[in-house]
């Protein structure tokens, strides 16, 4: 998993760093965060999970949120780095990165196994969160290359379907993919993706019907949990 977090990062890099910095630094809308402040959020939240990563190690209680609050911290966090340059924004964003590949690799394996949430988070607050904003991003049509974009989300496929992890994780990250093809305009990528997760866990099949992500292929969730 640590170099999922590696390869996320350098797309962090190459998909923010090709902007110019009058958009880098602009808010998308008024009132919006810029593609700078979705960077440094993305950041944010990787320490976070690098110190529940820690917590875990230790024996400490993981820190938790409830879902309501996600907009109150997200908006603490994003007042605590407003006004940082771009600059300031890379070199924390290459610390927490490493920091997290760090504390994941210095976990026993036993341990994140036998904790699933630990795994769920490092991919939530990593690969699946990046993946969510670069479609975001894509969406506001601000130059984001979809090529880049797409080649990452193959990417974290790829190291997925080639670890060590429960069907369970792999199903988690392939059926991701696939909601990240879908959501981009490619449900012809989504689809082989979804028939394989929905084979390694079914219990995914009535969640798809009710996913925002496919609304595109709601209508097909059954067929293609049945081939």
């Amino acid at each position: 998993m640590a170099e999922i977090l590696i390869a996320t990062r350098e797309a962090e890099r190459d998909i923010f760093g090709a902007l110019p910095a009058a958009v880098r630094d602009a808010p998308l809308r008024d009132g919006d965060w810029s593609p700078k402040d979705h960077q440094a959020h993305l950041t944010m939240w990787k320490a976070r999970q690098a110190d529940r990563l820690v917590a875990a190690r230790v024996g400490e209680e993981l820190p938790r949120f409830e879902e309501h609050e996600t907009d109150a911290v997200n908006a603490r966090l994003h007042a605590t780095r407003a006004d940082w340059s771009w600059e300031a924004i890379e070199r924390e964003a290459d610390s927490v990165s490493q920091r997290l590949a760090d504390e994941l690799k210095a976990t026993d394996p036993q341990l994140l196994l036998a904790n699933p949430d630990l795994v769920d988070g490092t991919f939530g607050n990593g690969a699946f969160h990046a993946q969510q904003h670069f479609s975001w991003l894509l969406a506001a049509e601000i130059g984001i290359s979809p090529e880049r974009v797409l080649r990452f989300g193959e990417e974290i496929e790829r190291m997925v379907r080639d670890s060590a992890l429960p069907d369970r994780d792999q199903a988690a990250a392939i059926y991701n993919t696939a909601c990240f093809m879908a959501v981009n305009g490619h449900p012809d990528q989504a689809r082989p993706r979804l028939r394989d997760a929905f084979a390694l866990r079914p219990d995914l099949v009535e969640w798809a019907k009710q996913d925002g992500d496919l609304v595109a292929l709601r209508q097909e969730i059954d067929a293609l949990a049945a081939q």
